[in-house]
């Protein structure tokens, strides 16, 4: 076990920097960021303290012993309150909320007689805990109480489902942005991971003899662990998640002193349109927005005002779409399966795949690969 202990140790560091670094951030949506490092953080400190069961570090400091066992009573809040504030339901926490953490709690009120024994006492339990030769008989209430843990949890995982649909029809709820859909289904995925084999750890200890329990914890520490990672992976392959820009764009410039008037305004979006649906001139791998305004014969402040404020887009979005539309045409299209996908991108007006890569996904939800392979005909 010393391996798998060390290697969680390292990944239970890792999830408290991590959890330090998104908190501080000045960027993005702060209460999304603060609930997120804060799941991460005491999901980081249990795994910390689950996996010093399996090694002599709590002989040392036995008064930490079960500190963290009610912390999974916080994982379902915190988990409905950041996707709810992801989703935009929830803008903050208020005090009608605070009913949430009753169970978190009264769970800690219940372990109180055993945070006041003696060190003495409590190596003597972990003695009995660690010995498989005459393994301890766990109380019914032991089982109640971890039973009650997941069930706990499994409703929060409800109510997050409840929250949580992406692939909603108009009037079922929210239909997330791409990338966000994306991230959600990842972190749950990664939290459900670790679910199953924890629960399958609950039961190993009830049904199966006491040697069985650590095999199982191997596999409880290792999801554990992945879930941790892969966070972390997925926070710095993705940094959109924390830093805000999961929203669509806002344009920030101020308009207020501009001379476009309504209707000279709609006359330039009329212009515009008419321009790409007719002389594509978003396959323009260099095209800019001043290039762009030249074309059109229209001032570029005139013309990043048409597109952020009437549009409601940045001018790399604007065209972008454009491209992504293009590209699906090509890639449905069997006439065009011999191309490669890097060459339907040039085709495309981008100037290289990984820019094209993640056009395609913010705009589609779907990688190019899989967009063609969903529509090539068998």
């Amino acid at each position: 076990m010393e391996f798998f202990t060390h290697i969680t140790f390292f990944a239970t560091a890792q999830g408290l920097f991590l959890s330090c670094v998104i908190l501080l951030l000045k960027r993005g949506n702060r209460l999304a960021n603060g609930l997120l490092a804060c799941l991460v953080l005491l999901y980081s400190l249990w795994m910390a303290e689950f996996a010093s069961y399996f090694t002599r570090y709590l002989y040392e400091v036995p008064h930490l012993m079960f500190v963290t066992v009610g912390l999974p009573l916080l994982f379902g809040p915190l988990l409905l309150f950041y996707v709810q504030t992801l989703e935009g339901q929830r803008k903050a926490i208020s005090r009608k909320d605070l009913w949430h953490v009753v169970p978190f709690v009264i769970h800690t009120l219940y372990y109180i007689p055993f945070f006041l024994q003696s060190g003495a006492t409590k190596r003597l339990g972990l003695e009995q805990l660690q010995n498989v030769d005459t393994p301890p008989a766990f109380s019914e209430s032991f089982f109640v109480n971890e039973g009650i843990k997941f069930l706990h949890l499994l409703i929060y995982l409800g109510l997050v489902y409840r929250s949580y649909r992406p692939f909603g029809k108009e009037g079922q709820g929210p239909v997330l942005a791409p990338l966000k859909n994306r991230w959600l289904k990842q972190l749950l995925l990664a939290l459900g991971l670790f679910l199953l084999f924890d629960f399958s750890h609950f039961l190993s200890i009830y049904l199966f003899h006491y040697d069985y329990l650590f095999g199982m914890a191997k596999a409880v520490l290792l999801s554990g662990t992945f879930a941790i990672y892969y966070l972390g992976y997925s926070t710095i392959r993705q940094p959109e998640i924390t830093t805000g820009t999961l929203e669509e764009e806002k344009p920030k410039k101020s308009y207020q002193k501009s001379s476009l008037k309504p209707t000279q305004a709609q006359q330039y979006i009329d212009q515009l349109l008419d321009k790409m649906e007719k002389e594509c001139s978003y396959l323009q791998e260099d095209l800019k927005l001043n290039s762009l305004a030249a074309e059109l014969g229209i001032s570029t402040h005139h013309l990043s005002q048409v597109l952020n404020e009437h549009l409601g887009k940045s001018f790399s979005d604007f065209i972008n779409a454009y491209r992504i539309k293009h590209a699906q045409t090509l890639l449905a299209d069997p006439a065009h399966n011999q191309h490669t996908i890097l060459s339907i991108a040039f085709d495309s007006g981008f100037s290289n795949k990984a820019s094209f890569n993640a056009a395609f996904k913010k705009h589609s939800g779907q990688t190019p690969s899989a967009f063609r392979k969903a529509h090539q005909v068998v």
